[in-house]
Formats: structure tokens, C-alpha cells, sequence
């Protein structure tokens, strides 16, 4: 049975064969590229509608949020006063466009690292500062851990 097939994970392999880490970090990014690929297309396929408790307005926002159509699907409309249309429509389309993010983050969550709220995150209500600077002393971490292994590694080769 190959190291592979026993289920290494790529901080087993980091230290034990750096190129062989590198080439599997390399194939799960490829695999994730193929399932956000996907998901992104069927986010296309989808336009978010949204109607108006009383059925007036019918908003559709397309994969990026932004408005494809305003259907008027009664004659309310034409007996209100410019003001009551203006708000009513406002309050349409931010109904659609909370909606719409909802389903991003659903669609996109699985991507994410475990905690990060990309809800929050798209609506303003979280820093992403934080999830950077952690990121960013994980992957200090990696490198200075890697770091003896990779010259003991290629002087073994050379020998």
C-alpha cells in the first residue's frame, strides 16, 4: 500500500517529501477550481425573484445581484405617489439583493474555512482583517516548520 493510499495528509507529506506535499496541495486546488466552476454556474443558471408581500413588484437579480427586471404585475402602482412607488421599490429590491446574498453564502460556505460567515462578511457586518492575519501566521507556521526539511531533502537526492 503507497503512502497515498494510507491517507496522508498534506502536513504528513510536507515533511516527509515536500514535492509530493506540493503536487497534492496543487490537485485539491484543481478540484476545488472544478466545484466553485460549478457552483458558479449554476448560481447563473438561477436568477433570484423576488415579489412584494402584496404581489406588486417582482424583482430579478441575476449571479452578481445586480437587477435584470422590475415586472409591475398589477395597476397598484399607477394610484401611488411618486414617493410610496420610489420606497416601495427600494424595498423590493433590497428584499432581492438580501435574498440573493443569502443564497451566495449558502452556495459559497462550503469553500470557506469552518466559522467564517461569508453572510456577515458580504453585508459589512464582519472585518476580514482577522481570517487574514490568521491565515497569514498559519502559513508562517507551514514554512518555518518546513523549512530544515526541505535542504535535508534535497541533499538526500543529491546523494
Amino acid at each position: 500500500m503507497s503512502n497515498n493510499q494510507r491517507g496522508e495528509t498534506f502536513n504528513d507529506l510536507l515533511f516527509e517529501d515536500p514535492h509530493r506535499a506540493f503536487d497534492k496541495a496543487m490537485e485539491e486546488m484543481q478540484r476545488t477550481q472544478e466545484r466553485i466552476t460549478a457552483v458558479r454556474e449554476n448560481l447563473e443558471r438561477k436568477p433570484i425573484k423576488v415579489t412584494t408581500k402584496d404581489g406588486m413588484i417582482t424583482i430579478t437579480l441575476d449571479a452578481r445581484g445586480d437587477v435584470t427586471s422590475i415586472v409591475f404585475n398589477t395597476q397598484k402602482w399607477r394610484r401611488m405617489a411618486p414617493a410610496e412607488l420610489g420606497n416601495a421599490l427600494v424595498e423590493a429590491i433590497t428584499k432581492a439583493r438580501a435574498e440573493g446574498r443569502a443564497l451566495l453564502a449558502e452556495a459559497y460556505q462550503q469553500f470557506l474555512p469552518e466559522g467564517m460567515d461569508l453572510q456577515k462578511i458580504m453585508s459589512g457586518q464582519i472585518s476580514t482583517d482577522g481570517i487574514f492575519e490568521s491565515a497569514r501566521r498559519q502559513s508562517e507556521q507551514i514554512i518555518s516548520a518546513a523549512q530544515p526539511v526541505v535542504p535535508a531533502a534535497r541533499t538526500a537526492r543529491k546523494g
